[in-house]
């Protein structure tokens, strides 16, 4: 019974819920009958106390404009189209339940069934997640069922738990989670399920089971959802009391008792620490042998740096790689990398923070491990296609020197730390967008990695940068906390460092197994192998050498292949071979053996470089064509184009290959997400346009104060914008003549570089290029699968650049306007310098600024920045107030694009990867657990990184490289070389004696080359044969030589790097007398030490003659090669530094990179005196004379001709590659070739000849102008003076015919205004004369304006009219059209908000909500919003306790102490006198012995008692005596009933912090908090209103409108802004139904006055869809006026038309015509009498013309619908008044007219005289109940 009555409560509560709620829609139907009106329940003001009130209004935080409006519900019918607009008219309700036409019913979702929930569970966990998360599927509905029967508990538990164990989709599980806590399931059911468990006793229950999946439940949530633990303490209360039974009764084992009591102690640690991160550490500390163990477990640090990290003075616990020997175990082995990776990630920004802050003032200091930037802001979120990024600016003014095109500086991935507080709190972001430009103007977007609320702080932010790829560090580090000691793979060679090495598991399990080694021969014949056997075919039989045979025959035998390639010998070559191998007999691989059947798996290749993986899976598409995948950064491979993810995503999708429930999912986050798009992208443009032109002012009067708009607009300007003609930028008047001298000062920069014309650069990657290239990883593209909507983005831009009033892509040169003088690149300089600046003014400076065309122009701009301010800040409200949600949808859309990727790879065949793409994929790939990893350019690459790409599954890893090339490259130098962090797996094993295969035949290098790598690199290497084939290097002496010289080096801005332009020139000359040779560009390749050098070579080298020839650093080009290396060294310095030249890696790679030729260029000297291998390789060269300071060209025409190159003027001896002799060759053209000695083109077919042409093509004998390969011009352009046929003489070019050149003499003609034209000749007439004249308007104004301005609208005239308001319109007469449309008053408000602040929005009855920043806070925290907002209370402790006394709540809650008055026992810091405050509150500053007289002058009257107690207010900082101070707070005002906050007595400044006086002031926040509450509104019932809203919108038909409140809609969230919506909708349907009462009625002879009519509703329209504050009373009236009159104004010209057309004398009409028709027509507006006056003529008009008068179309339609008769039924009495007669529509009786009692109906069927049928109600030719009714009514003649 207790259960059921239980159950019953919850029931009722839900039925109680929906009954109010209906009973909420039920009165608010039936409280208004007529749905055409309504009245609505309104929330308090500003002005009210938390009890009442009917006035609201708020921002419109989408547009940035103020909308509000009073609503009450009179008004009357008109005459024609409709209801009368009244101001105080609001919308019609809609009603919910009907079907709107065009309205799309939306298909209901039920809850998910018994059966469809079985077969869920049969799927996988990510399935399942996504599938409960779809909506609709309909889970989310069962959840909030509220009878859900056992079994079905049951499932429903399992199907939770299921999706509880998805691991890989962490945002996707913590929504649901939190749908989940707020279900009725959790809330309610699962609590009576846990009851009925106790009580049912069945043998088809499985108790265990469903006790576990509660218990399972319960933890997830509280771990994921700490304040879920409300909800849950039911359930684990009844929890304890079922197991107790169930295990009493033996149903359970006795084990749940202890999972019980472990959930029970979880549970209350939670709910003890409430906010703070609860983690239950269940692994047991490592405990190793060691002399100093860990201080900690590693799998429980942070990865990301925490401030301990970088503030700690003591050195962190690191232990050295281990090179020689086994680790201890896993856990040892684990914490050694995880320790020594992350100390690499956090020490260069530990010790550039440290070395910050101890040198912070000198701003000249180069900081080593870091770069500091300075000024930093947050400007605003971002939308990516998946995630939230931020906008942030950075002072660049001391970074100009930066090439960021070039440095390293924020590169994609680096990791940046913020702090605006000097390093005492942080957090961190990584580098997400690098656009140059951008970075040039400041400007870079990043995503923070933590979660972080910025709101609308406007703090300054020091940002510091590592170069660090964090995105690397942070997937690695993470996959090592998660290896355990059973998933460590290959254990006994990584950790124990086994030199014997096993066969595979899967020939270890089958030794007989056969292998058809064909594909390392041809392919064709079989060559079965007993893979795990002593008899193998030779290495001859192979096709392979001895070396190679040892390498191919060890990878395909050992589970663990360590394969050494020395430069040139086919590392790839073999490992394409093994690949092959593999592929081609994977059915014995890829055999389960456990369960013996065959188990798909993958080959996963992983490469060091993105070239590497192309190059790879290159040759592995040659014989595997399909069942690749590719993963990494941007292929520059056609061949593998459609074997990368974004490719294959995309025909997968194509193909619907994806499970119903991850589309639906998928479905459900794009739609939320465009939704929240839509809206920030439009915010966003509107931030961003900012900075690229000027705000007109209509668009920043919302943000302007009143004194300073009127100020502005004071002058008559000749400008559409006020504000550019103030700015300078605009206007020759009075205005802009204040302006003019400080712009000529300015804009004229005496250090402005001149623009060159030259060649572009060339296209060389630099180190930023590539290193943003090596850290992109295409798993990231195209993760929505949708095309991005460029229309869409365009039309949002397009609509944002017209609030423009200065748009500099339109402003390129103004005739009429002022120049800024000079070009336009100097224009464009001085506009982007003021837009960026941030020096802006001050609110308390901007609000003394009186007239604002006084101040200077600096001023001017600093004023506009406060007032962009201002208006920017309004559109990041709405970026921060959706990123959240944004956000946490992108995670989801992430991980269900990580689900796809899954099943694409799971079918592959090969996966290659780069290592940071298997970084970011280690979820992935831990869960399809390749059996095979190919680890190419092994050696390169980090130990931890390739033991994260690791899985459990892997049972064979081979890995190739040359651990004598480059190794690994770690940021802290100390950590490689001390720690030996630079070790790779691959030498690891080398040193540790595991066999290592080394490949011994090179086919790369020239024997001159390679003898420096057998000599001093590799013993024992070989030369191929075809090496010795060669061709020797043309027009060169030898083809090795090494040119030595001792020209200095130079550091390179910005970064550690160096470069030398001797040899970059010297170089750069070299290589063009080569290609001069016939060499192609491809063919050679610039190689440079140091990456600085790069830029010396992309500046000197143009891209039109150099384009093709690759500029490369040596640590890029490891693993490529070209026919001729030509390598810079680049230092040379007195100091005898050679840097990383001394490493033997980087010397092996830099000089095995050439096949033919190599060309090195240095200073020997240095090497060799600083280097032992430097020396003996240069004592060598010298003794085979292949090193000196001249290197010989030799002429390939004249052989016996060289030239000695030292110095770079020395290659002016050989200019054209040849040498100084002229070629004497004649030309086809007849010249002889002027060229010195040339090898190319010997046959002159490109020579270009440059003597000047002697071909005479004018018929008047002028010679032609041009050098003789140009063509001749077939128009000679020599010009002459000739006679045009206006009779004016000109100088024009030669071929012109006199009558096609257009005369550029002044025009002699007359305007028919009697002005002079002002054209020249050619040229039509003027058609605007601009000449000044005085002119009398319609309205009885009167000015000065130019000749052809006729337009009434145009009056300057001050309006002067008195508005509803009170106060005087300051429009002007024709911005006020004449009087019928009036400008928003501007008048100052200036009443005292609620929160206490004074209203600085113009005239308005019901005041906005402060837009302010709140000044609520505590100890703890400051609110981050806007004062008008509600806010969030603090749920920090309360900090208010002394020894007497101590709160025990929260901070934002009342205190539960009493205040304490007790003398304060401390003694002041400042004098060490005795403190004159109270005890547990601050110590005041003031001393009653060092400030006495101060302290104790008389103001309430105990100040001077020895004894007295004082309390200094923090805010305004005075010092009041305690008891006074104590009385003032106590006093309440009974007669105010305004909520205001308590102020100082002394200053009247808000006292809103105070410890002492915190009940008081909590008090006032609740109820100013109430207010607030009331403002906003119901959120539901603003819902509703807006869905209804959208309905209503769907009925307009003109597309602009409809685009511009769907937009706006989206924006509206407060009640107001709800009812100025519903009337801006209300007024469009009004104009649509005065468009269909008379657009095609009126007749072509009055086209004229429909056009008129078209021209006044747009005005109307785009009057109303206008961004202001509010629609004002006036407004409204005057909107409502004008639609009248347009309204009369048609149909005055459709009864015209029906007179015109059915030939009625006009005659006794004409005074009634011409008396509407200069009441409509007109240019004043509409008043009462006039109204009066033209229904009264149109009445008789009407009656004229046989309409029905009083009635729309629209109504007359609606009342022959609703009567339901059939046509002719209705009749007219003699007066034109209609009437309807029923039955069969004969008359039978008589009766009185009831508008003017006329005798009507009749008898006998017969109607009494002077009564007749109404055809105009129903279009019926015949009365009912005639004879000729039966067909013609209908129209059946016509059918016949």
């Amino acid at each position: 019974m207790a259960d059921q009555s239980r159950q019953h409560r919850y029931r009722g509560r839900g039925q109680r819920g929906g009954r109010g709620r209906g009973g909420e829609r039920e009165s608010a139907s039936h409280g208004n009958r007529n749905p055409a009106y309504r009245t609505t329940e309104r929330p308090v003001s500003q002005h009210d106390s938390y009890g009442g009130g009917d006035h609201r209004r708020d921002v419109d935080d989408h547009t940035g404009e103020q909308i509000g409006r009073r609503n009450s519900g009179n008004q009357g019918h008109d005459s024609f189209g409709g209801r009368a607009y009244s101001r105080n008219r609001s919308l019609n309700r809609h009603d919910p339940n009907q079907n709107d036409q065009g309205a799309r019913p939306k298909r209901e979702i039920r809850p998910t069934g018994y059966r469809r929930l079985e077969e869920l569970l049969s799927k996988e966990k990510e399935e399942i997640l996504m599938q409960v998360l779809a909506t609709g599927f309909g889970f989310q509905k069962l959840l909030n069922e509220d009878n859900i029967n056992r079994d079905m508990c049951a499932l429903i538990l399992r199907a939770i738990v299921s999706a509880c164990e998805c691991t890989t989709a962490r945002a996707s599980l913590n929504s649901f989670l939190g749908k989940l806590q707020k279900s009725s399931f959790i809330k309610y059911v699962m609590s009576h399920h846990i009851m009925s468990l106790k009580d049912e006793r069945s043998d088809r229950v499985k108790y265990e089971v469903e006790i576990q999946d509660i218990i399972t439940v319960i933890w997830t949530l509280v771990e994921k959802l700490p304040s879920s633990t409300h909800e849950l303490k039911a359930s684990l209360m009844l929890i304890k009391i079922t197991i107790d039974e169930l295990v009493g009764e033996g149903l359970i084992g006795e084990c749940f008792l202890e999972r019980y009591k472990e959930l029970e102690d979880f549970f209350q640690a939670v709910e003890k620490n409430q906010g703070e991160n609860v983690r239950i550490v269940r692994r047991k500390k490592i405990n190793m042998d060691e002399e100093t163990p860990p201080p900690d477990d590693f799998r429980t640090i942070s990865i990301f740096p925490t401030l301990n990290d970088l503030t700690a003075d003591r050195r962190p616990y690191l232990r050295h790689n281990k090179l020689d020997g086994s680790y201890e175990n896993v856990d040892h082995y684990l914490d050694v990398q995880f320790r020594l990776l992350r100390e690499d990630l956090v020490r260069p920004l530990r010790e550039g923070i440290r070395e910050y802050l101890q040198h912070k003032e000198d701003k000249h200091r180069r900081i080593t491990d870091i770069r500091v930037y300075n000024d930093v802001t947050i400007e605003y979120p971002v939308c990516s296609h998946n995630c939230i990024l931020y906008r942030v600016h950075f002072d660049v003014s001391r970074l100009k020197g930066v090439r960021w095109q070039s440095t390293k500086r924020l590169i994609y991935g680096s990791l940046v730390c913020l702090s605006p507080d000097d390093f005492q709190t942080v957090c961190f972001a990584t580098v997400a967008n690098r656009e140059e430009k951008d970075l040039e103007n400041g400007f870079l977007d990043i995503k923070f990695e933590n979660d972080v609320d910025f709101g609308l702080n406007e703090r300054h932010y020091t940002m510091v940068e590592t170069s660090s790829f964090f995105e690397a560090y942070r997937h690695v580090l993470h996959s090592l906390q998660e290896i355990t000691e059973t998933s460590m793979p290959m254990r006994s060679y990584i950790i124990e460092a086994r030199h014997e090495v096993d066969a595979p598991s899967y020939l270890r399990h089958n030794r007989t197994m056969t292998y058809d080694l064909s594909p390392l021969v041809d392919g064709t014949t079989k060559l079965l192998v007993r893979i795990a056997g002593n008899y193998w075919p030779t290495a001859t039989a192979l096709q392979l050498d001895d070396s190679q045979f040892d390498a191919v025959r060890t990878a395909l035998t050992k589970e663990f292949a360590v394969i050494q390639g020395p430069p040139g010998t086919g590392k790839t070559y073999i490992g394409l071979k093994i690949v092959h191998a593999l592929l081609h007999n994977s059915e014995c691989w890829t055999i389960d053996a456990a369960r013996a059947r065959v188990k798909h798996s993958p080959i996963f290749v992983v490469c060091f470089t993105n070239h590497a993986l192309d190059q790879f899976l290159e040759g592995i598409h040659s014989f595997q064509p399909t069942g690749i995948v590719r993963v990494g950064g941007r292929s520059k491979s056609e061949t593998l184009k459609s074997f990368n993810l974004t490719q294959l995503r995309q025909k997968a999708r194509e193909r619907k290959e994806l499970p119903i429930s991850i589309l639906n999912r998928k479905r459900d986050i794009l739609r939320d997400m465009h939704a929240l798009r839509d809206v920030m992208n439009l915010a966003e443009e509107r931030i961003k346009v900012t900075t690229t032109g000027v705000i007109g002012e209509i668009y920043l009067e919302t943000w302007m104060s009143d004194d300073h708009y009127e100020s502005l607009t004071q002058f008559e300007v000749n400008s559409d914008n006020v504000v550019v003609v103030w700015l300078g930028l605009a206007g020759n008047n009075k205005a802009s003549d204040l302006v003019v001298d400080d712009i000529q000062n300015i804009v004229h920069d005496p250090d402005e570089e001149p623009t060159e014309e030259e060649n572009e650069e060339m296209d060389i990657a630099e180190e930023a290029d590539l290193l943003t290239e090596q850290r992109l990883v295409d798993i990231d593209d195209d993760i929505t699968g949708e095309k991005v909507n460029v229309k869409e983005i365009d039309r949002i831009k397009k609509t944002v650049r017209r609030q423009l009033a200065y748009d500099p892509l339109k402003h390129v040169a103004d005739e009429d306007g002022f120049q800024l003088a000079g070009n336009k690149k100097r224009r464009s300089r001085y506009l982007k310098k003021q837009l960026l600046s941030s020096d802006k003014m001050r609110e308390i400076e901007a609000a003394r600024v009186g007239n604002i065309w006084n101040l200077k122009l600096n001023d001017r701009w600093r004023l506009y920045r406060f007032w962009i301010s201002k208006y920017c800040n309004n559109e990041r409200q709405t970026l921060f107030q959706n990123q959240a949600n944004y956000d946490a949808l992108g995670k989801q859309l992430q991980e269900i694009g990580l689900e796809e990727d899954l099943r694409l790879m799971r079918d592959a065949k090969v996966i290659g990867m780069t290592t940071t793409g298997a970084a970011r994929c280690r979820n992935m790939l831990q869960r399809i657990q390749a059996k095979i990893v190919i680890v190419e350019e092994a050696a390169e690459v980090l130990e931890a990184h390739i033991v994260s790409s690791l899985t459990e599954g892997c049972e064979h890893l081979i890995l190739i490289g040359d651990h004598q090339q480059l190794r690994p490259n770690p940021t802290v130098y100390n950590l490689a070389k001390e720690f030996k962090l630079e070790i790779s797996l691959f030498e690891r094993m080398v040193k540790n004696g595991m066999d290592c295969q080394r490949l011994n035949i090179q086919h790369r290098m020239r024997p001159e080359i390679s003898s420096i790598m057998k000599n001093y690199f590799y013993t024992g290497l070989l030369d191929a044969p075809n090496v010795l084939q060669y061709g020797n290097i043309k027009g060169v002496s030898s083809n090795m030589f090494f040119i030595e010289h001792n020209q200095l080096e130079t550091a390179v801005n910005d970064t550690l790097s160096k470069s030398n332009i001797f040899e970059a020139e010297f170089l750069v000359n070299l290589c063009k007398y080569l290609i001069q040779q016939g060499y192609k560009p491809s063919e050679i390749t610039i190689l440079t030490t140091y990456t600085g050098q790069l830029f010396q070579f992309k500046k000197i080298m143009k891209s039109q003659f150099f384009k093709g020839v690759c500029v490369r650093a040596v640590d890029n080009y490891q693993g490529e090669e070209n026919e001729i290396i030509l390598l810079s060294l680049v230092r040379s310095n007195a100091a005898g530094k050679i840097g990383f030249l001394k490493e033997k890696t980087r010397m092996c790679v830099a000089l095995s990179r050439a096949k033919k030729g190599l060309f090195c260029i240095g200073n020997m000297k240095l090497l060799a005196a600083q280097d032992e291998n430097w020396n003996k390789i240069v004592k060598e060269l010298r003794q085979q004379k292949l090193l000196g300071p001249t290197i010989r060209l030799c002429c390939q025409n004249h052989t016996n001709t060289s030239v000695e190159i030292r110095e770079l003027s020395d290659f002016t001896k050989c200019p054209e590659g040849g040498c100084n002799v002229p070629c004497i060759s004649r030309l086809k053209c007849g010249h002889a070739c002027k060229l010195p000695c040339h090898p190319y083109d010997p046959e002159h077919k490109e020579v270009i000849c440059r003597e000047a042409c002697v071909r005479v093509t004018c018929p008047m004998g002028h010679p032609c102008r041009l050098k003789c390969f140009q063509k001749c011009e077939k128009e000679c352009k020599v010009s002459v003076t000739k006679c045009l046929p206006c009779g004016h003489n000109q100088k024009v070019p030669c071929f012109k015919d006199v009558s096609t050149v257009a005369c550029l003499s002044t025009c002699p003609k007359t305007l028919e205004c009697g002005h002079a034209c002002n054209e020249t000749c050619s040229h039509p007439c003027t058609s605007r004369c601009q000449q000044i004249v005085s002119k009398l308007w319609p309205c009885g104004h009167n000015g000065e304006y130019k000749c052809y301005v006729d337009d009434p609208l145009k009056c300057s005239h001050p309006c002067g009219f008195s508005l509803k308001c009170d106060h005087t319109c300051e429009g002007k007469c024709g911005d006020c059209k004449n009087g019928r449309l009036h400008q928003q008053c501007r008048s100052k408000c200036g009443r005292t908000l609620v929160c206490g602040h004074e209203c600085l929005e113009p005239c308005t009855r019901n005041c906005p909500p402060c837009s302010k920043p709140c000044e609520n806070r505590c100890v703890h925290s400051k609110c981050p919003r806007k004062c008008g907002e509600e806010c969030t209370p603090c749920t920090m402790p309360c900090e208010w306790q002394c020894e007497h006394h101590t709160c025990k709540r929260q901070c934002g809650q009342p205190c539960n102490r009493d205040r304490c008055n007790e003398p304060c026992k401390k003694l002041l810091t400042t004098c060490g006198h005795a403190c004159v405050g109270l005890c547990g509150e601050p110590c005041p500053k003031k001393c009653r012995i060092c400030n006495k007289k101060e302290l104790t002058t008389i103001m309430f009257g105990n100040e001077d008692d020895p004894d007295a107690r004082f309390i200094e207010l923090e805010k305004c900082g005075h010092v009041i005596e305690s008891e006074a101070l104590d009385t003032w707070m106590d006093e309440k005002d009974e007669q105010q009933n305004d909520v205001q906050p308590k102020l100082c007595p002394l200053c009247k400044t808000p006292i809103r912090m105070n410890l002492r006086y915190g009940n008081i002031i909590k008090q006032l926040q609740m109820d100013v908090e109430h207010v607030k509450a009331k403002i906003n509104g119901d959120k539901h019932l603003i819902y509703l209103d807006k869905q209804k809203l959208t309905i209503e919108i769907s009925k307009i038909s003109d597309a602009e409108s409809h685009r511009h409140l769907d937009i706006e809609l989206k924006t509206v969230k407060t009640p107001d802004q709800v009812t100025d919506m519903k009337n801006k909708v209300q007024f469009l349907l009004e104009m649509q139904k005065i468009k269909n009462a008379g657009f095609g009625k009126i007749c072509s002879g009055y086209v004229q006055f429909e056009t008129k009519i078209k021209k006044e509703l747009e005005t109307c329209k785009q009057w109303i869809l206008k961004p202001r504050n509010r629609f004002s009373e006036q407004l409204l009236e005057d909107i409502s006026l004008e639609l009248q009159r347009i309204k009369y104004f048609m149909e005055l010209y459709v009864l015209k038309s029906i007179l015109h057309t059915s030939k009625i004398s006009k005659d006794e009409l004409l005074d009634y015509l011409s008396t509407v028709k200069k009441r409509v027509a007109g240019v004043k507006p509409l008043i009462e009498g006039d109204i009066k006056t033209i229904n009264f003529c149109l009445k008789k008009i009407r009656e004229k013309c046989g309409s029905i008068p009083g009635i729309s179309d629209d109504e007359r339609v609606q009342i022959v619908k609703a009567m339901g008769l059939s046509k002719g039924h209705w009749f007219k009495c003699p007066k034109g008044h209609v009437y309807a007669i029923g039955d069969c529509g004969g008359a039978t009786t008589e009766g009185k007219c009831p508008e003017c009692g006329s005798n009507i109906g009749g008898t006998n069927y017969q109607l009494r005289e002077g009564n007749i049928l109404a055809r105009e109600m129903d279009g019926a030719s015949y009365a009912a109940w005639s004879e000729q009714t039966n067909l013609a009514n209908y129209g059946f003649n016509d059918i016949f």
